[in-house]
């Protein structure tokens, strides 16, 4: 089927431009591109992303300034992303009463007491991201940085 097509422009002016080759694949990698960033969220990531469940916390840093935090997660999770000699472990927040961080060379030893009033000692890396909402803005510490979470 001939299609017709009526223009003004000579058909000698008239050059085929087609999406043929090429083009369309860099077409979509610069929109995948522009894409990639949007929806980031603010400064500190993951606070106002949907969780599974919302988790409160009291926060003690490395100088001793305590936080009181809701929407409280560990690199946008509600588990404690930890390990346990060669085991990766992801400990849920509601088993958890307190934590005790301490940094020891490149890893930070944690020390729970468990809401079944067990104890547990796990690793974690120092750069785990913990962000929480106060009531006057976000706020996030690095693992490394904290002293005590005790949940609520």
């Amino acid at each position: 089927m001939k299609k017709t097509v009526y223009s003004s422009v000579p058909d000698s002016k008239v050059k085929d431009f087609s999406f043929s080759g090429g083009w369309s694949i860099l077409i979509l990698a610069a929109a995948s591109l522009l894409c990639l960033g949007m929806g980031a969220g603010g400064a500190f990531g993951p606070v106002g992303q949907d969780v599974d469940r919302l988790f409160s916390a009291r926060i003690v840093d490395e100088s001793n300034e305590s936080f009181e935090v809701h929407r409280f997660t560990a690199d946008g999770s509600t588990f404690l992303p930890a390990y346990v000699g060669a085991a990766q472990l992801s400990i849920d927040f509601g088993k958890i009463r307190t934590a005790h961080f301490y940094v020891q060379d490149e890893q930070v030893l944690v020390r729970m007491i468990l809401v079944t009033d067990e104890e547990m000692e796990v690793y974690i890396q120092p750069g785990v991201r913990f962000v929480g909402q106060t009531d006057w803005g976000k706020i996030s510490l690095r693992a490394k940085d904290i002293r005590e979470i005790s949940f609520r």
